[in-house]
This record gives structure tokens, sequence and C-alpha cells, in this order.
């Protein structure tokens, strides 16, 4: 079976492992049969829908073995110092990514200042499933590391993640918005032009590449997947935006930052792509640490974040293309409202779906 990526097919194999099983596979048995009656395609469609949005909304709130005395909603410290950890190599991943190609380019200095700040060896390790990535957060396999925007929620209610830093510009400010694009040729001018067309999300769990953009169109323009559009996953921003760039793929939702970053890199032409919507800003991926680290490590990760300079290094030779020039403090509580927004909306949207399809 052909992955969504390459030729825009959808790849049951991977959603369905990301998404929920029975709805998919009672939605793939309709898909080939042709033979259910409107009112079981309807309750399937509805079904789909919805079993998507609650996996954005369970994750709401911190879980119940983390404490929160300050209510910053993210997990304090343990109190017992001997749940406290210390680790003898301090292990740093970015975004999980199946291209994980040039990060060791990419980070390479950082790892070097933040060996040093913390007196111990900083290894780099990988993820290509964000699955992984949490289970080795949880598990204190993994000390320092780095969500996307729309991970980043459960991460600190499941995992203990605590949001330190992002990429950010001169002035200290980060954010970037999602967008839906379209080839620049395309009759798709605006989002209500998308119905009876094919709508290509990155993965389930992104914000910008799936979440903002399925809940923008079903609560602004009543446009619900696979009855009023068909869709699938590409696995990647930038596979989502080649794609359209080269016309593979009718529409997309992606992030500006890597849209620019791919404009800037030379990967395709600003004149290759029309953008026909654009969300409000949202926060970017953010780095940070585990939550039951000892209080030296966590002081020390968070300084080296605030003194790093990126001038010569591989951080500005990659995310400095998109105009990012250092990393900038985050307070989980406040920046990232509006992504609980979203999950808050979806969560909402999968209530009455769910109440439709009963």
């Amino acid at each position: 079976m052909s992955d969504a990526s390459a030729d825009g097919s959808f790849s049951f194999g991977r959603v369905l492992l990301l998404v929920v099983p029975l709805a998919l596979i009672g939605w793939a048995a309709r898909m080939y049969s042709g033979n259910l009656e409107n009112s079981a395609q309807a309750h399937l469609e509805r079904t789909m829908a919805s079993r998507l949005l609650s996996d954005v909304a369970a994750s709401e709130k911190l879980n119940a073995k983390y404490a929160d005395a300050d209510n910053d909603l993210v997990a304090d410290p343990p109190k017992d110092e001997k749940e406290l950890l210390d680790p003898e190599t301090i292990n740093f991943s970015y975004v999980a990514s199946s291209d994980t190609e040039d990060e060791a380019t990419t980070w390479k200095e950082f790892i070097a200042a933040l060996s040093e700040k913390l007196g111990k060896p900083v290894k780099l390790v990988t993820y290509a499933d964000v699955n992984e990535q949490m289970r080795a957060l949880q598990n204190g396999e993994l000390q320092v590391t780095a969500f996307a925007t729309g991970e980043t929620p459960e991460a600190v209610n499941e995992a203990g993640f605590v949001p330190a830093a992002c990429f950010a510009d001169a002035d200290g400010n980060f954010s970037y918005t999602m967008k839906i694009i379209v080839p620049a040729d395309s009759d798709i001018a605006k989002p209500e032009d998308l119905e009876g067309k094919r709508m290509t999300f990155v993965r389930p769990r992104s914000n910008s590449g799936c979440t903002a953009a399925l809940v923008m169109l079903m609560n602004e323009h009543d446009l619900q997947p696979e009855r009023d559009y068909s869709w699938g996953f590409s696995y990647g921003h930038e596979n989502s935006i080649k794609g359209i760039a080269e016309k593979k793929f009718a529409a997309a939702a992606v992030a500006s930052d890597i849209l620019a970053r791919m404009i800037a890199n030379g990967d395709i032409a600003e004149s290759d792509v029309k953008v026909i919507y654009e969300s409000k800003p949202y926060p970017p991926g953010v780095l940070g640490y585990a939550y039951n680290l000892k209080p030296e490590l966590r002081d020390g990760i968070v300084e080296t974040f605030k003194t790093f300079d990126w001038k010569g290094t591989g951080l500005e030779a990659g995310p400095g293309k998109s105009g990012s020039v250092k990393f900038a403090p985050v307070e989980y509580k406040k920046d990232w409202e509006p992504v609980r927004e979203i999950n808050k909306t979806g969560g909402e949207l999968f209530t009455k779906l769910a109440s439709t399809a009963a």
C-alpha cells in the first residue's frame, strides 16, 4: 500500500495505528462495499470525525499523579528528593520525526554548551514516533526534549513535560499561523471551495497540520471530513508543502514557519502556492525538560536556553532561516491558551457529533 505522502492516496495502515482502529475499520469497509444505506453512511462519517476530535480532547487536564500547587498547569517537581533524577548522561531529542538526518548538525553547538553547563555528557537521541518519545520521557530515559505545538498539552499532562523555550526573533517574539494552501493556479479560493475536494492533513496530533484546520472547517464552515471532502495524511509539513507545489495535493494545512523556511531554502518557490486561509497566531514547537530532574539540572537547562548564542551555529543555519535568532522563555499557561481553546472547541464538537451518531 503506497503512503499518503508519496501520492496522496489514503494510507490505511498508518492511520489505523494513529487514530481509532474500530472507527476506521468500519469506515474502510464502507468505502469498499458501497452497499450501506445513507443513514449508516452518515453515522460512520460522524463517528470518524468525532473519534478524531475525542483524541484531541482526551488529555485536557494534568494527570492526577502530578501535583500543581502553583496552578501553572505544569507538574511540580517531586517533594521527595529520592524521586528526583540525576542521570549520568543527559539524553536530548528534538521533535519526533521520520526526518532526523540533519539534527546532529543543527544541535551540535547547543549540545556542547548544555554539556558544559551541566557538567555531564549530553547525548542526542532521535524518535520517529511521538508515542515512543513520550514513553521515554515518562520512564526517565529522556531528560531534555521538544514537542510540536499540538503535542505539547498531552506531553505536559501525561508525561511530565515542562515547556521552557521557543525559537524566537530578535525581540523575543514567537508564533506561527496555520495556513491552508493550494497550488497557485488552483480554482480553490476560500475554505468553502474545499467542498468536494481532497484535503491533506499532516498527522492527527498536529495543531497546524490537522486539529486547527479540522476544527475551523467544521465549526466555521460546516465542512465535515468524508461527508463534505475527502482527506488523507502526508506525515510531514514538508511533504504537504512539496505536494502542493508539485500539484500532487489539492489543498493542505501547514505551519507558516515551515512554509517560510522551505521558501527561504529554495525547496519551493513562493509563486508555487496560494494561501486561502490563515489562522490567528499559535505558539510554535517548544523545548523543555522532565519535571522530576534535580534543581541544579533544571536551572542549568533553563540558563543554557537563556544564554546560548546562535551566531555561527547549526541553529542559525537551520531554524534561523525562518527568522529565529535565539531562544525565548515561555509560560505554558498563557502561551498555550489558544491551543487549549482549539482542543476545547474540538471536544465540544466531539460531544455534538457523538450525540447525533448515537
